[in-house]
């Protein structure tokens, strides 16, 4: 028979052992410990009642989204105390896995007694810095070439791990607006048969920087006196509307320029004329987010600028 000094003493270690486990399940109850996870969201792309899936459907395995993120007691408020947060994550690279995106290395959620705020930007490479107080900074983007489909979120603020499983949602805002031209030939004449050769865009800031807060500001760093190709080549024109080059990224900005055109017909005996028409009157305002298309009416007579309305970005 065994000592029942020896039997009070294993239960009695029994017991602590399964006190233990009550009070860590009590814990993990309260506070469980959750993977921080991401849902970039193109506004243009994904309706508002998209699924998660569709919403990763716009994206490739490719795509490099960044965050950076701030913690706060949860009494307190983003607004009120932003710039005493502590960093969480510090401009990190979120790489996808299924339908969502994960820092990377992964992390958790910060104990319930904290809050997360976030700002998302796209590409990773392009942000130089992501901060409280300027938010998402592009510097030295220069449109001469292309810049990459710059995107920013707003702050989404106070967020807790309980809500959306965890998830953060980052709807996507572009920075910059695109541009491009077409060409058609004019009704009257149409037995003569035009050539474009080459169409520019004078007057334009093609250098900035931008900043996401307190408000989304562009500053360009030079005169709006730049020149940028949008096409070179030899398109004929035709009734139908043809697309010429490539819709180009362009800096929103307030632009007095001119555009000029340089084109061909073909003469009786078969022969071309050169013919280039200057100074094409575009003053217009581009608005981040907005693809602008100006449709060129192209004849012996000259080239008609007619602008297309302004769609939401693709």
């Amino acid at each position: 028979m065994k000592n029942p000094l020896f039997r009070i003493l294993l239960a009695s270690a029994a017991a602590s052992l399964i006190g233990a486990g009550c009070v860590n399940e009590d814990r993990d109850h309260h506070d469980p410990v959750v993977r921080l996870a991401f849902e970039p969201v193109m506004q243009a792309q994904v309706r508002s009642d998209a699924a998660p899936e569709d919403a990763a459907a716009a994206y490739s395995i490719d795509d490099h989204f960044g965050v950076s993120g701030w913690s706060l007691d949860k009494e307190s408020s983003w607004k009120a105390e932003a710039k005493s947060a502590d960093s969480y994550l510090a401009m990190e690279r979120l790489v996808r896995n299924g339908n969502l995106w994960y820092p990377d290395p992964e992390l958790d959620w910060p104990s319930d007694q904290y809050t997360l705020s976030c700002i998302g930007f796209a590409p990773f490479e392009a942000a130089t810095a992501c901060t409280p107080s300027e938010g998402v900074v592009f510097d030295g983007v220069d449109t001469s070439s292309d810049p990459g489909d710059l995107h920013y979120t707003e702050p989404q603020t106070d967020l807790a791990k309980s809500h959306n499983g965890g998830i953060i949602p980052l709807p996507m805002i572009p920075a910059l607006c695109k541009v491009d031209f077409r060409v058609r030939s004019v009704s009257g004449y149409e037995s003569t048969r035009v050539y474009v050769r080459s169409i520019t865009l004078a007057g334009i800031a093609l250098k900035g920087r931008f900043q996401s807060l307190p408000e989304p500001k562009w500053t360009l760093e030079n005169p709006a006196d730049e020149r940028l190709l949008f096409f070179e080549g030899d398109q004929e024109a035709v009734y139908t509307p043809q697309i010429v080059g490539s819709a180009r990224r362009i800096i929103p900005q307030e632009l007095d320029g001119t555009i000029n055109v340089v084109y061909q017909f073909v003469t009786p005996a078969g022969g071309r004329l050169n013919q280039e028409e200057k100074d094409l009157p575009l003053k217009i305002t581009l608005e981040a987010g907005r693809h602008y298309v100006f449709t060129l009416a192209v004849s012996p007579a000259g080239v008609e600028v007619i602008p297309e309305n302004p769609s939401q970005l693709e």
